[in-house]
């Protein structure tokens, strides 16, 4: 009896331990809310919660994870000069809500995601980029939009996009293309997710120490984010070791019965 309890209670702790992995984080850029699961990560099916982080300045504390958890993730904004590569992490942000800026009442996606923006709040600043330190040890797959829409024009603009992993924030991302965003309209809610065209796809590995930086740069305009989903990737061992605890809980249970 005190070996099927003490077994119990170890298995217990086993499959609590084995779930504490790496979790999944939304964010929603700018100052409109939403809750929805129209984004390209969910529709690609990786995430799967509808709490989404609202913000478009440094915040150091209160950012949840996919269910509402709490999360150390920690994000900075920065800004880079004239479109360049180089970030300056002191550079100002703010929000921008598109809904019915400059007189255009536009439909983008779904009710509110890529209605607001984060920008970088100067003329003299083209580029804008994020640190997201506090992560988990574990893989990820990232998922990024960038669309400002208060003109039709704007909507089809062009947005480059540089990411990596370093163990501080990055500042030089001349080497860290991951792809370009050709946006060709505001899009509806049935307007189809592709990556490259209105979304970038990547994935980086960090050992829980490292920073993840990402930066968008317009070549004719100013950088923009819309949406960036940073989705843990289960490694195959934890799943492994998740169902066996359950199974073993299951059977010690069965044989206390």
């Amino acid at each position: 009896m005190n070996f099927t309890k003490t077994l119990f209670n170890m298995l217990v702790l086993l499959s609590v331990a084995s779930l504490a992995q790496a979790s999944t984080v939304l964010f929603n850029f700018g100052g409109t809310t939403y809750a929805g699961i129209n984004a390209p990560g969910h529709v690609d099916g990786a995430a799967t919660g509808t709490t989404w982080n609202t913000l478009a300045v440094d915040t150091g504390s209160g950012i949840l994870d996919e269910n509402g958890a709490a999360t150390t993730v920690v994000v900075d904004f920065g800004t880079s000069a004239g479109g360049g590569t180089t970030v300056d992490y002191a550079g100002a942000t703010k929000n921008a809500d598109y809904d019915t800026y400059g007189g255009v009442n536009a439909t983008i996606f779904q009710t509110t995601l890529m209605e607001g923006n984060a920008v970088r709040d100067s003329g003299s600043l083209e580029g804008i980029a994020l640190n997201v330190s506090g992560l988990a040890a574990g893989s990820y797959e990232f998922y990024f939009t960038a669309l400002r829409a208060e003109t039709s024009s704007n909507a089809v603009r062009t947005h480059n996009v540089f990411a990596g992993v370093a163990a501080d924030a990055i500042t030089d991302f001349s080497s860290l293309s991951v792809g370009t965003l050709t946006n060709v309209g505001f899009g509806t809610a049935s307007t189809p997710w592709t990556e490259g065209t209105n979304y970038i796809k990547g994935q980086f590995t960090i050992d829980g120490t490292q920073n993840f930086s990402l930066l968008t740069t317009s070549p004719d305009y100013i950088g923009v984010m819309s949406s960036l989903e940073i989705v843990a990737i289960p490694e195959a061992s934890s799943l492994m070791l998740s169902l066996f605890a359950f199974v073993a809980l299951g059977v010690c249970c069965r044989r206390k019965v």
